[in-house]
């Protein structure tokens, strides 16, 4: 796999979004420290978004301590947002998964990683699982386990109304703009796409 492919955070961050609105759940941004890309739902559930071109989901924990904080917990839901094919401008795909699984997954496969005594140094906070199924076998093959939270269809790279794709020609009808960054909006404030409205004024 080519690194020059690999799909902005950005890209799969407006993919997930975009995803979750066509599913009926239009997302609105919270207020967060650092990169952390939190936000709530029209029921007042709240979302972390988590994007990476690899299948994996990583968490880091504050400390080796099978009982420390991973970085994937503080919210209700988990949006886990990556290329369809790794590292691959094309479609993407998302996963909406209770927070409260995906932690005891990452707990429950890290123990039985570490009652294998395998030699970490004792230093080791980065617990992941793989949705691709040739990950390490105790935590592998999460695409087939979380089918179920998969949401429904992709989201076109070729669809993003980044700066990149519209110089390059890639799908720049106005029309295609608009449309998109209504739907983005719309998601953002939590409203219905037909509530938001743009307008161009081409003499300004």
């Amino acid at each position: 796999m080519v690194a020059m492919n690999k799909v902005e955070n950005e890209v799969l961050r407006q993919a997930g979004l975009e995803l979750m609105l066509r599913d009926g759940k239009p997302l609105t941004k919270l207020p967060s420290k650092g990169r952390s890309m939190l936000y709530k739902m029209s029921d007042g559930q709240t979302v972390r978004v988590r994007t990476c071109n690899d299948h994996v989901l990583i968490a880091v924990a504050d400390s080796p301590n099978p009982g420390a904080r991973l970085n994937i917990e503080g919210t209700d839901w988990l949006l886990i947002v990556m290329p369809q094919i790794e590292r691959t401008a094309g479609n993407i795909i998302a996963y909406l998964v209770p927070v409260r699984e995906a932690v005891a997954e990452v707990r429950r496969t890290h123990k039985e990683w570490l009652d294998t005594q395998p030699r970490t140094g004792g230093e080791n906070r980065t617990w992941n699982l793989w949705l691709r199924p040739d990950g390490p076998s105790l935590a592998n093959n999460y695409a087939e386990k979380w089918a179920h939270y998969q949401l429904e269809g992709t989201y076109s790279v070729k669809d993003a109304t980044d700066p990149e794709s519209i110089s390059s020609g890639a799908d720049t009808s106005i029309k295609t703009v608009v449309e998109t960054a209504r739907r983005n909006i719309a998601g953002m404030a939590g409203v219905a796409p037909s509530a938001v409205k743009i307008s161009v004024d081409f003499d300004g």
